[in-house]
């Protein structure tokens, strides 16, 4: 065999296993989550070596960080997308900004059998990863500061930092929606956040949009949510 020949014969052969590994991978941490697969399930359900998990990702790690990164960049537009048309008619509310986060979840194609609905869900996993945050930043830092900075501008007045906390706990409470909605299909369900009144994520976008537009503004005493000192009854 020529060898121009072989070797493409071999690039296709490592691409088509890296496909695999890749497909595998995602489909058991979009059912299970990313501490369920390990080398040698991800091997089986690639129908390939164990060794080859290593051999073309150098980990397991890397491995599951290479299905994060690899439709990223659609997702990535999609938000993008969502955000630019939440603008269309000028500054888009709170209420907007998380329904454009959500749209992407909320389509038929998150909720069907298929590769988008798999990596969705491997995404709405991240929060519950040890090294979720780092990739999270890695691949969508940027689409998220849209959305911070179009919160900020629905949200005059209130410090950045209100803004970055309360947008991290509606996106990890909208992700666990999603978990439990893309995952009934599939006979692995995780329950559903406590509280949540099934198809009512409207209702739900809705008050976190209220606890948004209730954070206090930069220069005001923030609201005590918790007291940890009582006052003495008299007679105690």
């Amino acid at each position: 065999m020529d060898a121009t020949v072989y070797r493409e014969k071999s690039g296709e052969k490592s691409a088509q296993t890296r496909r695999r590994l890749l497909d595998a991978a995602e489909a058991l941490v979009a059912d299970e989550g990313y501490g369920a697969p390990s080398h040698r399930s991800i091997a089986k359900r690639a129908g390939v070596h164990v060794a080859l998990v290593n051999y073309h990702f150098g980990s397991k790690e890397m491995l599951l960080e290479s299905v994060v990164a690899r439709r990223a960049g659609k997702l990535n537009a999609e938000w993008r997308r969502a955000l630019s048309e939440a603008a269309v008619s000028g500054n888009p509310t709170v209420g907007d900004v998380l329904c454009a986060y959500w749209s992407l979840f909320g389509t038929d194609a998150a909720l069907e059998d298929g590769e988008w609905r798999r990596y969705l869900c491997t995404i709405a996993w991240l929060s519950q990863a040890h090294d979720g945050e780092q990739w999270w930043m890695q691949q969508f830092g940027s689409v998220e500061r849209a959305f911070r900075d179009a919160l900020a501008r629905a949200l005059p007045g209130v410090a950045p930092e209100s803004i970055d906390s309360g947008f991290r706990y509606a996106r990890e409470l909208l992700d666990a929606v999603l978990l439990h909605r893309c995952n009934k299909a599939t006979g692995s369900c995780t329950a559903p956040p406590a509280g949540l009144r099934e198809h009512d994520v409207d209702g739900l976008i809705a008050f976190l949009a209220a606890g948004l537009q209730a954070l206090p503004l930069a220069r005001s005493t923030p609201p005590r949510i918790c007291r940890t000192h009582y006052a003495g009854v008299p007679g105690d």
